[in-house]
């Protein structure tokens, strides 16, 4: 009776209404758009925009259009402009030589609803410079990339072959203990303690950690349509990223209150926690203005857990799979370990100089897997012009890794598993300008020694006792991924069995 009455319109025509004039705000916010943009790849779709194309596949969907229009093109997300920058040229152009317009990031989508606007990820300005300053300075007080740092994931790797012994070489899904196993090391630095693999606080932690992992893709709609949160029941998963990040603040919150309190029932001092407080007391005792905060710690504590823990899990389940399909890599790696190690000592961080191969395999393993095809979301804060396109202030910049790393252009046959591209003619080690793994510019992944180094002690130490075989000789299981902060390979079973010299 209220929508009869209401303008005199029966409420089918409400509807017919409604939609017109909601395709008519979308058009014409796209025909107000500056001129001299990047060309679109496709027309966008009303309402959705460019949306609509990535349901299934926005990374193989970026890619091909990325092919088909150039290094630098113009995509709407909603009513949102994004302009997603491919080759590795324009990628400097950007995100080094404009490092000063292109470093910040957006607060936009669901930013605002999970109140992720301190710590480093999502950060910009003096707020983002003084927490990766500060989390630098403590990470170099672990003495990241010596032994202090090596210590910790040594004792993580121990556990984690335990583990690995346990399932006695039998057909087996190793994402899970591998993820246990990588947390620790995390948990460990931020924390000053690590769980037990069976710990059922540690687990409950770990499957909503790994929910909101899930539930990150660049073109899921509670992103770029905050409002979807409204709709009854959850469709799109929205109320649980938020009730999940409550969990995880939860989490980090008690970790915070040990510390601050000195209670610390197992729990080492020395650890990120107890410096960030630290410092952020003796600058507000001093009366030192300062952005550190415990919100802010909290964030740190968040960003810490995504950057290190899902990339390098993701980058050991890719490297296995890479083992499955490539057994003459395999053997080469086993050839190298038994020469420069042996059998009869564990793998040392001192021995990665000496592994030449083992090096370029990871490598050549974040290349091929692109951990972060889509990059992470920069903005423009004012401005510029670009391959002499206009950016206009506040873009949206996707940073298109995949475009570079997968690139016919700068590996020649980049689909192929080769780690002989990261080895020059001497013998040498060599990392291209293009690799870039760990993104570029101001934004370049903080914590890129640990992760260095767990890939380094997780796979050697394992490949040093195991070989990785496939559960059926006749059906290796196929790259097929999952697209969320990271890209994972999809659940899969594999086989580490115990070395045979005989079969080496």
């Amino acid at each position: 009776m209220v929508f009869q009455t209401l303008l005199g319109f029966d409420p089918p025509t409400l509807v017919i209404v409604a939609v017109t004039l909601l395709v008519i705000l979308v058009v014409s916010s796209w025909t107000r758009t500056p001129a001299n943009l990047p060309p679109c790849p496709v027309r966008p779709f009303p309402v959705l925009g460019h949306l609509a194309y990535m349901s299934k596949d926005p990374r193989g969907v970026i890619m091909d259009w990325s092919k088909q229009t150039g290094d630098i093109f113009s995509l709407y997300f909603g009513t949102t402009l994004v302009i997603v920058i491919s080759g590795y040229d324009v990628l400097k152009e950007t995100l080094v030589k404009q490092a000063d317009i292109f470093s910040d990031r957006p607060k936009t989508g669901m930013f605002p609803i999970l109140k992720t606007f301190n710590g480093i990820i999502n950060t910009s300005g003096p707020l983002w410079k003084e927490n990766r300053s500060t989390v630098l300075s403590i990470l170099r007080t672990f003495g990241m990339g010596k032994n202090v740092m090596a210590e910790k994931i040594e004792e993580e790797v121990h556990a984690y072959l335990e583990e690995i012994k346990r399932l006695g070489g039998k057909p087996a899904d190793i994402k899970e203990i591998t993820c246990r196993a990588v947390s620790n090391v995390i948990c460990n630095f931020l924390l000053g303690k690590r769980f037990e693999y069976n710990d059922s606080y540690y687990l409950k932690f770990l499957k909503m950690f790994d929910q909101t992992v899930a539930s990150a893709s660049a073109g899921s709609l509670h992103k770029w349509f905050p409002s979807v949160q409204y709709i009854p029941g959850d469709p799109f998963k929205t109320k649980q990223v938020v009730v999940n990040r409550g969990a995880f603040d939860n989490f980090a919150q008690e970790f915070i209150e040990k510390v601050e309190d000195n209670e610390t029932g197992g729990i080492n001092r020395d650890n990120i926690i107890a410096y960030y407080l630290r410092e952020m007391r003796e600058k507000h005792d001093k009366g030192q203005s300062t952005h550190l905060s415990d919100e802010g710690l909290m964030r740190v504590i968040s960003d810490f857990m995504i950057a290190g823990s899902e990339t390098t899990t993701s980058t050991i389940l890719w490297f296995f799979l890479y083992m499955l399909h490539n057994p003459d890599v395999q053997r080469k790696i086993h050839e190298e370990i038994d020469e420069e190690i042996g059998t009869d000592r564990n793998p040392k961080i001192t021995d990665r100089s000496k592994l030449t191969y083992v090096n370029a395999a990871i490598m050549e393993t974040q290349r091929a897997a692109s951990i972060v095809p889509l990059g992470l979301f920069h903005t423009c804060i004012q401005e510029t012009s670009v391959r002499g396109y206009t950016i206009p202030k506040d873009t949206l910049i996707m940073t298109h890794l995949d475009g570079v790393l997968l690139s016919e252009q700068l590996w020649g046959d980049p689909q192929n598993f080769r780690p002989e591209r990261f080895i020059d003619e001497k013998g040498n080690l060599q990392s291209p300008d293009h690799f870039v793994a760990f993104s570029m510019g101001r934004r370049l992944c903080l914590g890129e020694a640990l992760a260095k180094a767990e890939l380094f002690l997780f796979i050697t130490y394992t490949l040093q006792k195991y070989r990785v075989v496939p559960e059926d000789p006749d059906s290796l299981p196929p790259f097929d991924s999952i697209l969320g902060i990271t890209r994972a390979p999809k659940p899969h079973k594999l086989r580490l069995v115990k070395r045979d010299a005989a079969m080496d």
